[in-house]
């Protein structure tokens, strides 16, 4: 009884070192992982002026930017909550005449790769027989294709729900070389950039 008492004692410092080092090493795990993958609940007005809440979902590389993204929605018109998942930073979520679009741009050459150098720096899909599938622009209501109504960049803060509010006072800033990837949705700059990316990649065949 003495022995283990005496061990015990003996080992109480070494016990409390390993759960300070347990302590820290889970914090750090869980901070590298909050920062790869940030996520966040947000406030999104659509088209018909219904308000929904969607979870956005990143994988992120501060040297980089988005490399893919999960975003849970939560319609009728899907049936109940689906995961849209793209290799894209997501742009707009809505609902026209019953039918669900969403659009995304892609962030580099290795995300356009991926989906055949689109001759738009757009990538759209629709809901259709329980999938989201890959659709020209042109087949898009011009509407959807005006301005963002999801947040591209990346939500950073104490609370976790980006409110509708919020948003319409501090967008996401002005992106890309020029500033020309904003809210307002510029084709014209959105194809000229494609075009320059494709020019300097000798991209061929690509899609719409």
């Amino acid at each position: 009884m003495k022995q283990i008492q005496w061990l015990m004692r003996i080992n109480k410092p070494l016990l409390f070192l390993i759960s300070v080092g347990i302590g820290v090493f889970s914090w750090l795990g869980w901070s590298y992982y909050d920062r790869r993958y940030p996520s966040w609940y947000e406030e999104v007005q659509l088209s018909d002026g219904r308000v929904i809440t969607v979870h956005q979902k990143r994988e992120y590389f501060d040297n980089y930017g988005t490399n893919q993204s999960w975003v849970t929605i939560d319609l009728p018109e899907l049936g109940g909550r689906q995961i849209w998942h793209s290799y894209l930073m997501p742009m707009r979520v809505d609902v026209i005449d019953g039918v669900v679009f969403v659009v995304g741009r892609p962030r580099g050459p290795k995300q356009m790769a991926f989906y055949g150098y689109p001759k738009m720096h757009l990538v759209a899909f629709r809901w259709s027989d329980g999938v989201l599938s890959r659709i020209p622009l042109s087949s898009v209501p011009t509407s959807i294709l005006s301005e963002e109504n999801i947040y591209s960049c990346l939500f950073r803060a104490k609370s976790d729900l980006l409110s509708h509010e919020a948003k319409l006072k501090n967008w996401c800033p002005p992106s890309g070389e020029r500033g020309q990837f904003a809210k307002k949705i510029d084709m014209g700059e959105y194809k000229r950039h494609a075009d320059a990316m494709a020019a300097l990649a000798n991209w061929k065949n690509r899609s719409e």
